[in-house]
């Protein structure tokens, strides 16, 4: 992984302002440029995000029946299916390079990630729980990009992590909210 980061000298058009109250042109750039050097290793950084995330958050494995075997107790897991975790790893990085590549266009991105919410309330998953997988990303995205992951690079993550979080957070808290048709009804602040 020799690329480089290379900022864009082009300003891209935007067709909502809702994105840019929170990330500024420079560090849309920053977020898709480290994904054009992380979208070819997904299975080896879907495996170092969630192996993380199921190491500091172990009391979320319990989400993940299908993945994560329990013993009769609940309390340990008697065993890790990493194909099926692989799998599942890859499936939301595609989902978070989609956002990625979707960050010029905020109405369209906004929707997404409302539906993206609205299907993990069917799978247990509470608004609360979206910021606990933060930690394990950034290590991954660490991991992956070495000196590449540097100070901009995390802050501009962090801030596109956060605003998939609250538009997920909205889908989780209505369910039946028309993801489509939300541009009047959502402001994130």
């Amino acid at each position: 992984m020799g690329n480089k980061i290379v900022r864009s000298s082009l300003n891209k058009p935007r067709k909502s302002n809702q994105l840019n109250t929170c990330l500024s042109p420079e560090q849309i750039e920053l977020v898709q440029s480290s994904w054009q050097l992380i979208q070819s290793d997904l299975p080896e950084l879907g495996l170092i995000i969630f192996i993380r995330f199921f190491e500091t958050e172990p009391n979320m494995k319990s989400l993940f029946p299908k993945i994560v075997q329990m013993n009769q107790d609940n309390k340990l897991e008697c065993n890790i299916d990493r194909d099926m975790l692989q799998k599942h790893a890859v499936t939301v990085l595609e989902g978070l390079g989609a956002a990625v590549e979707s960050l010029d266009d905020s109405q369209f991105l906004n929707g997404v990630l409302i539906a993206i919410g609205q299907t993990h309330v069917q799978r247990e998953v509470k608004p609360q729980m979206l910021k606990k997988l933060w930690p394990s990303l950034h290590y991954g995205l660490q991991q992956v990009l070495k000196e590449h992951y540097t100070k901009q690079v995390s802050e501009a993550w962090k801030k596109v992590f956060e605003y998939i979080c609250a538009y997920m957070k909205l889908g989780m808290e209505h369910p039946d909210l028309d993801a489509d048709n939300h541009a009047d009804i959502l402001r994130i602040s």
